[in-house]
């Protein structure tokens, strides 16, 4: 007589066992169980207090990564996101411009800013027509080194009108958009985000601790306030091996 075959979870079950397993965690994130910022139980907690195998809960995880509920941090752990609230998902949701210090707070870790430089400068032809601006006239010009854990990470310039430019150090030394609210009840409203690639240079290289010449992500923003009037333009150039920026895609046009 032959013998019955045991029949596994994966047979017993319509779903894979992973969608299963992200439809549990996903019900347990709208449901306030984990908390936006949240870091999520490692893969081998999973595994334990499931049952399931590493492969699975690992699927099940970058469902919800792909899904934008969750958000990976390289040696750091998976965190919840934050979601977008119930009125907003029927409609195209509005750009939402978040400090360094929030978006690394969301990560789980700890940001830092020191600032290196300010001046006065005359505006770069460029800078000039964003502003409104003559070749006579002048911006105030901060360059801040920007650390998660300590680690150098990004330096950014950032270029502001000169009617920002009693901000002082320690203000700078924190978040920018905070310290706008806070002093002039300016905050950032809408604007554009260019991403590229550069290469480090001798100043770039001693400040971010990277070799001379190495590939940096440079991202540059625009950003006018709730008036629409002109705040800020910051070009930060970023080591691409510390971090990684995801952006959801709530919306896609074709």
């Amino acid at each position: 007589m032959k013998a019955n075959k045991t029949m596994t979870p994966e047979a017993l079950s319509t779903n894979p066992l992973y969608v299963e397993l992200a439809d549990k965690l996903r019900a347990d994130i709208l449901s306030g169980v984990y908390a936006p910022g949240d870091r999520m139980p490692s893969e081998p907690t999973l595994c334990q207090t499931t049952g399931h195998s590493r492969s699975t809960v690992r699927k099940a995880l970058q469902q919800l990564v792909d899904e934008g509920y969750v958000t990976k941090s390289q040696g750091k752990g998976t965190f919840v996101s934050e979601l977008p609230k119930p009125e907003q998902e029927a409609s195209d949701p509005e750009p939402t411009f978040l400090s360094f210090t929030e978006n690394v707070r969301t990560l789980g870790s700890t940001p830092t800013t020191r600032t290196i430089d300010v001046r006065n400068v005359p505006p770069t032809p460029g800078l000039a027509e964003f502003f409104g601006l003559s070749a006579h006239d002048e911006l105030f010009e901060v360059t801040r080194l920007r650390s998660i854990d300590g680690e150098p990470m990004m330096l950014e310039t950032i270029w502001l009108p000169m009617a920002y430019s009693d901000l002082t150090g320690e203000e700078l030394d924190g978040s920018l958009y905070k310290a706008l609210k806070a002093r002039y009840d300016k905050e950032p409203a809408n604007g554009t985000k260019s991403i590229g690639i550069c290469y480090a240079n001798s100043r770039e290289s001693f400040q971010l601790g990277a070799p001379k010449d190495s590939p940096l992500m440079l991202i540059e923003d625009r950003v006018y306030d709730q008036d629409g009037l002109p705040l800020h333009v910051s070009k930060q150039v970023v080591r691409g091996d510390m971090h990684q920026f995801t952006i959801n895609m709530p919306r896609v046009v074709g």
